[in-house]
């Protein structure tokens, strides 16, 4: 006969009340983090960067060192970061432009009109190969150039596709294109790209501008912007414009903007907001704490006991 073994039920131990109290606001502290956490974005907004290029495509055959000079103090002053380039300033370069968030963006450089007036391209420093760049080519991102005043001599050009190909963006740029046609109106697919791309305005002019004047006129908006904190439309409507004769041709051109819905954008605001978001976000705070608090929860504290 076997001995049959005695049953016995454990008793489970109850919360206290003051123990269920505890789990009961920590579990409704986790509940309203949460609900305040998914209404915040899941990564930060693009913002204007407190970085400013200077591409100087120019500077070989047309140099201006004043102009270089008064433009970088002029940014300077206002907290920018800036960086000049005239050497190498090949396809690669470009191709590596948007990677670099800059908020402001000067590109002294050749542009072109297309024979059939359809489009315009941004010149690089690269003088054209048939070899080179093929599959690029073939799909429209490059085309080759041609100066008026240096014929015969080609150069490899950047098209609106090329700027649209690009890795990266241009976070609320500011983008000021220097060269002949570089906004002809009809024309506005380069500007349509860097605004496609993240930026916030494109300037440029609408036929066919001299050095001399591009110059003058692009450090007189810069001023007007950045010293005088008047608005786009109001900076770009007090530069000059200017008439050239060619041939039997006359020629007139000023500068315009795209698009005509930044009207109101003042560099200033754009600065400010730069400055801000320097500083600890409120959604790395929030983020920061949920991890305290939750490794809290579910991780149990050393020499720590419930009290009945």
């Amino acid at each position: 006969m076997t001995k049959k073994g005695k049953v016995t039920r454990k008793e489970k131990k109850r919360l206290s009340s003051k123990q269920l109290m505890v789990i009961s606001i920590i579990i409704a502290s986790i509940i309203a983090l949460g609900s305040v956490l998914s209404f915040l974005p899941s990564q930060k907004p693009e913002v204007f960067s407190l970085r400013a290029a200077i591409i100087d495509q120019l500077g070989e055959e047309f140099p201006n060192s004043s102009f270089v000079e008064n433009v970088t103090n002029l940014l300077t002053t206002r907290g920018f970061n800036v960086t000049y380039y005239d050497k190498t300033l090949d396809v690669n370069f470009f191709r590596g432009l948007a990677n670099n968030r800059y908020g402001i963006i000067i590109l002294r450089v050749h542009s072109a009109l297309r024979e059939d007036n359809s489009t315009v391209d941004l010149f690089t420093s690269e003088e054209f190969a048939d070899y080179k760049y093929r599959p690029e080519r073939e799909n429209g991102l490059l085309v080759r150039g041609e100066f008026l005043y240096t014929p015969g001599k080609l150069y490899f050009a950047i098209t609106s596709k090329f700027i649209e190909s690009l890795e990266g963006g241009f976070p609320k740029s500011i983008v000021i294109a220097m060269g002949c046609w570089s906004l002809k109106l009809g024309c506005e697919q380069m500007a349509r790209a860097y605004i496609d791309k993240g930026a916030k305005a494109y300037v440029g002019w609408t036929d066919i501008v001299l050095p001399k004047d591009t110059d003058s006129e692009t450090f007189r908006l810069l001023q007007m912007l950045l010293n005088e904190n008047r608005t786009l439309v109001d900076a770009v409507s007090r530069t000059n414009g200017y008439t050239y004769h060619g041939g039997n041709q006359t020629f007139y051109s000023h500068m315009r903007f795209y698009p005509s819905s930044e009207e109101n954008l003042t560099i200033s605001k754009l600065i400010t907001e730069a400055k801000v978001s320097s500083s600890v976000t409120a959604f790395d705070s929030a983020k920061n704490f949920s991890n305290i608090l939750i490794a809290n929860t579910i991780r149990k504290p050393k020499n720590f006991t419930w009290k009945n």
